[in-house]
């Protein structure tokens, strides 16, 4: 029965890695095709003046451009054409997706293994990952559990840190 149960376990984290990576996988195929349309509505309603290049004031209106107005310009002349613009927001979107899925591919290892450990697979921990730092959350019973969860997080691929906040359920 143990070794049935620890099967299901294996299969199911084998299972949510292949679907993360076909999620990228898809993700990336599609987002370069995504709304160039969209891309060219956002553009034109930054363009107050109508004239077919962002100012750095027209541009900082949208998040991304008032931190990085400089990296889009990559001709240098002080403003951004619509290719400019569309090129780099076009790339950072790709980014985040990519880091999206690499943390939800961390967060599967880690309940996995999680689930694995004969101390820790009955206990109700939630995981959740941020740029490589999981954060373990919920009620254990005893401290070992607490130090347990952390060490089996932190030895997990691609973790670059744990937050540890567990805590000890009350009688």
């Amino acid at each position: 029965m143990k070794n049935n149960t620890h099967f299901k376990h294996t299969l199911l984290i084998i299972t949510l890695a292949v679907s993360s990576g076909s999620l990228q996988a898809f993700a990336l195929d599609n987002i370069d095709d995504v709304n160039q349309t969209t891309y060219t509505a956002s553009f034109k309603a930054l363009d107050t003046d109508n004239n077919d290049v962002l100012t750095k004031a027209e541009a900082k209106k949208e998040k991304l451009f008032s931190k990085h107005f400089a990296a889009a310009d990559k001709n240098n002349d002080g403003t951004l054409d619509e290719q400019e613009y569309t090129n780099y927001k076009s790339q950072a979107e790709q980014k985040n997706v990519k880091r999206i899925v690499k943390d939800s591919v961390v967060t599967s290892k880690v309940k996995g293994n999680l689930l694995k450990d004969e101390g820790l697979k009955s206990l109700k921990v939630s995981v959740k990952t941020h740029q490589g730092v999981v954060l373990l959350s919920g009620f254990v019973e005893t401290e070992n559990q607490i130090q347990q969860a952390e060490k089996v997080a932190a030895g997990t691929e691609g973790v670059k840190s744990v937050k540890n906040s567990l805590v000890l359920k009350k009688d």
